[in-house]
């Protein structure tokens, strides 16, 4: 359980600073030039990699789970 919870942080955290560096470049909420706007994007860009990740090792893990629920769903 406690390795679900770990993933489930890491999840969350990187999906939080994915959707908060989206808004911040999209609605150019930030002041600066190119190189500020650059972190932000790389920022953004390496926190949705950890997020794709995250989430093929979490399917990886419940893959059972979703072959039984997949398979009382279709039968």
């Amino acid at each position: 359980m406690k390795k679900n919870f770990g993933l489930d942080v890491i999840l969350f955290v990187s999906g939080l600073i994915c959707i908060v560096t989206g808004i911040i470049l999209d609605f150019h909420l930030i002041e600066g030039g190119r190189e500020v706007r650059r972190v932000y994007k790389l920022v953004h860009t390496y926190s949705g990699y950890v997020m794709a990740v995250g989430l093929i090792i979490h399917l990886a893990w419940h893959i059972d789970w979703i072959k039984n629920s997949a398979r009382k769903i279709f039968q």
